[in-house]
């Protein structure tokens, strides 16, 4: 609604921009598993989180057609990055013992942002008339992520006497 309604693009543009984010998530899920094999994960993880932040104000602010591709290729490649990264994270962490478990509870944390985020951004463009404040509030959120990754360590091995 935001590129419609918002930016008074047309339907057009607007899926042409989705589009484009899903071609750049394509992308960064091959290039995020390669680099997540060579460097860091969790720096890798909370670059895309920037990004994801960085991109958010980009769209909140933006006033023409180049920001609004800007935010797609942000938003997408980080998004497409950071996910292989994500479950490679758990699995280094936590091993095949409780990656399932551990899969399954993160997952339902991960959906509940993914359906929560829009009705919250709607919810301030109801209030505030723009999606502006809630495109900030996310946008805060994904650097907090950012420090989550930068922070996250593997769990200590429980002891377990003889």
């Amino acid at each position: 609604p935001h590129l419609i309604e918002g930016l008074d693009y047309g339907l057009a543009a607007a899926g042409g921009v989705v589009a484009l984010m899903t071609g750049c998530q394509m992308l960064g899920q091959i290039g995020g598993g390669y680099l997540g094999d060579r460097f860091d994960k969790r720096i890798i993880t909370a670059l895309c989180m920037v990004s994801h932040g960085v991109g958010m104000v980009v769209i909140a602010y933006a006033q023409s057609f180049p920001m609004v591709i800007g935010f797609a290729l942000l938003h997408g490649i980080a998004w497409g990055v950071r996910g292989p990264l994500m479950v490679a994270l758990r699995a280094d962490y936590f091993g095949p013992g409780s990656f399932g478990t551990i899969m399954g509870f993160s997952s339902l944390i991960v959906m509940l942002g993914m359906s929560g985020g829009p009705i919250f951004a709607g919810y301030m463009a109801d209030l505030y008339g723009s999606y502006e404040v809630g495109f900030l509030y996310i946008a805060g959120s994904s650097l907090l992520g950012a420090l989550c990754f930068l922070f996250a360590r593997p769990p200590s091995p429980t002891f377990k006497p003889s």
